[in-house]
């Protein structure tokens, strides 16, 4: 878990384990209408996430199935 800068301020993710055994860091307030930047292990799947959530748990679940289902692996959410 590593701090970043978001809205001008060093904040830590909140780390959120998946069902696949590891954790994702999840940075920012996420809701129905936030954007998430998603980050995997094979940066060829980058990208934000065409549905959208109300919680991060709801989010890491739904992109940890996805990224099991191509062979990478999640690594971290950011809501926008």
């Amino acid at each position: 878990m590593t701090a970043q800068i978001y809205d001008g301020y060093y904040v830590e993710p909140i780390e959120i384990k998946t069902g696949y055994g590891y954790s994702v860091d999840c940075y920012g307030d996420i809701d129905s209408d936030s954007v998430i930047v998603m980050a995997f292990n094979d940066e060829n799947f980058d990208g934000i996430s065409e549905s959208s959530f109300d919680t991060w748990s709801e989010a890491v679940k739904e992109c940890s199935d996805y990224a099991k289902s191509v062979g990478t692996t999640l690594i971290q959410l950011e809501a926008e």
